[in-house]
């Protein structure tokens, strides 16, 4: 095997590298220090010829790399299998009542398989209650019928067939995680008001809450899956299924009805495009995701021609980061221009078109980083916001895949809150989400963007972006993407700007203490254990630092230098597993 880079990693139960004297075994095979002042033990894994980064346990990137090796699946097939794997284990973040946004390569397309308001909805629904859960929370589910559609444009395998292994993980039971167990443990006071979620959480041994180590059998969700396996997506939508799905949501004072889910469609559309130097290009899914945003936020960054001497002294990597504060707050500022184009008039439409073209225009991008100073920031009103942007979210899931010939899956799928609407199906075992949150609504306090004002059909806004980033000779170089609501964005920019332009690994750029600016509150998030030279240096050009336990986000990704050597990390902060051949 010499001259390639690969090195074939036979994963225990244990998720954690072993340590070696306080070394771990990633460190001790680099060439190089590690970039990041912080080094989790997390695997970092090397192969040669695809990879799966979930930021589910075992079994799931292996399901998606058996499908791969062992079946001959493609890229999508074993991003459809690993998928429902991982919306079962981590299944406080993800599943069959929610939706996603993929990104697709070589063929380059996106699926839009967001939720959509129902045919009852309209934007004053929300005005003095509450859009956070219970049945009127769900928008109609997309996840099925953009996994159906996804299936059609690259499948190779039965439909039927990837759906064996996570009806059998129903069935047998789900090993609670670490962050299941933690998402379990904030349901103290919804269980006693939905009484689905209290069936599902509780454990009727002990008449506990479930916690890491537990087991947990879904049998309803595992009928359901059959079901879906066996009859197709019509089954979901206007078939076997329907009317369970319909009454489940509506016996918990929702509002969606049997023709909303038969009127229900998963978009295929092209993707949105930015060419970086180095003749690389950036594909992302267009609105109402938000990869426009992170494109945005990297062809201004682009523009500082940044390379690993921007690291070479303390002064210019405080520079390098107030930079990138920065450009997350223009970043922001334009986020809510930016809403659901397909089912608004066709003024907005063109309106939308026209800003997507100028948001990475040379001289729009020019002109939006001469505003940047490198010795100062400014208060919220110096960045042009129109409108602000108060959504974010907790439940979600991220999903990169790499498949042997060269073709790739970036996959973001959601039920948006933990346990979204905390509607629990009796009749399916679906937990259904609350993305009807994630809408804009009249005579907020803050003033929201009415580009996602809810309408009948219309899918909210996302800060979903899951990206594939192509080199000059069109092979994939990155597949990335996040969970943690608008910290997906920011997250996401940091992995591309520290693997593409700063020369991290994948583990090094994913392992990185995080930093997240949304514009407002103006406020610098910033990741506990971000050195202290530059969070003085931040703070001496105006910048106001919070410190915080968490980073909010979590990151999958592949990273490929060159054919041949493909690396994979998924974020330690979720304890997810890659695997790879």
């Amino acid at each position: 095997m010499i001259g390639f880079c690969i090195l074939q990693r036979k994963y225990k139960t244990n998720r954690r590298h072993k340590t070696v004297s306080g070394k771990t075994e990633t460190e001790k095979q680099s060439k190089h220090a590690p970039r990041s002042q912080f080094v989790s033990n997390s695997i970092e894994g090397h192969y040669r010829f695809a990879a799966v980064a979930s930021d589910a346990g075992p079994p799931c990137a292996r399901i998606g790399t058996h499908i791969m090796r062992r079946r001959h699946g493609s890229a999508v097939d074993a991003a459809i299998a690993t998928l429902l794997c991982q919306c079962i284990s981590n299944f406080h973040s993800c599943g069959i009542g929610g939706g996603f946004f993929m990104t697709g390569e070589k063929s380059a397309y996106t699926i839009i398989a967001r939720e959509t308001a129902p045919g009852e909805a309209n934007e004053t629904m929300f005005v003095g209650r509450s859009s956070t859960e219970g049945g009127l929370a769900v928008g109609i589910p997309g996840e099925i019928r953009g996994l159906w559609l996804a299936h059609q444009i690259g499948g190779k395998l039965p439909w039927k067939e990837l759906f064996k292994p996570s009806i059998k993980l129903c069935r047998e039971g789900i090993v609670v995680g670490n962050p299941t167990a933690f998402a379990i443990s904030r349901q103290t006071e919804n269980i006693k008001k939905f009484q689905g979620l209290k069936d599902l959480l509780v454990n009727p041994e002990t008449g506990l809450l479930y916690e890491a180590g537990d087991k947990i059998k879904r049998p309803k969700l595992a009928r359901t899956l059959k079901i879906i396996a066996n009859e197709g997506v019509d089954a979901f939508y206007n078939g076997r299924l329907s009317k369970d799905i319909v009454a489940d949501i509506q016996d918990a004072g929702g509002i969606i009805t049997e023709d909303d889910l038969a009127k229900y469609t998963a978009l295929r559309k092209d993707p949105v495009v930015v060419k970086l130097n180095l003749d690389k290009t950036v594909f992302s899914p267009p609105p109402p995701s938000s990869g426009a945003i992170v494109q945005f936020i990297l062809k201004i960054l682009d523009g500082y021609n940044l390379n690993e001497k921007s690291l070479s002294c303390k002064q210019k990597e405080i520079v390098l980061w107030h930079r990138i504060i920065e450009a997350f707050k223009f970043g922001f500022a334009t986020r809510t221009n930016l809403g659901d184009g397909d089912v608004e008039n066709e003024a907005f439409r063109e309106k939308l078109n026209e800003f997507l073209s100028t948001l990475t225009s040379e001289e729009f991008v020019d002109e939006i980083r001469s505003q940047i100073s490198d010795s100062q920031t400014f208060g919220t009103d110096y960045y042009g916001p129109t409108f602000f942007d108060t959504v974010n979210s907790s439940g979600t899931s991220h999903l990169s895949v790499l498949a042997p010939n060269g073709d790739a899956v970036s996959v973001t799928s959601t039920i948006n809150f933990f346990f979204g609407s905390k509607v629990v199906g009796s009749r399916t075992g679906i937990i259904f989400n609350n993305q009807m949150d994630d809408f804009s609504t009249p005579n907020a306090i803050i003033p929201e963007s009415p580009a996602n004002f809810i309408k009948p059909g219309k899918r909210p806004l996302s800060s979903m972006s899951p990206s594939i980033i192509v080199g000059p000779d069109g092979v994939v170089n990155l597949i990335v993407g996040a969970s943690g609501g608008t910290k997906i964005i920011t997250s996401s920019v940091l992995v591309t700007v520290l693997t593409q332009w700063l020369g991290f690994s994948i583990k090094e750029a994913i392992d990185h203490r995080r930093l997240h600016h949304r514009l407002l509150p103006p406020i610098v998030d910033v990741e506990r254990g971000f050195p202290q030279f530059i969070l003085d240096g931040l703070v001496l050009r105006g910048h106001n630092i919070t410190v915080q336990d968490s980073a909010g986000s979590v990151v999958q990704g592949v990273l490929q230098r060159r054919e041949g050597c493909v690396t994979a990390n998924s974020d330690f902060r979720k304890e997810g597993l890659p695997d790879g051949f």
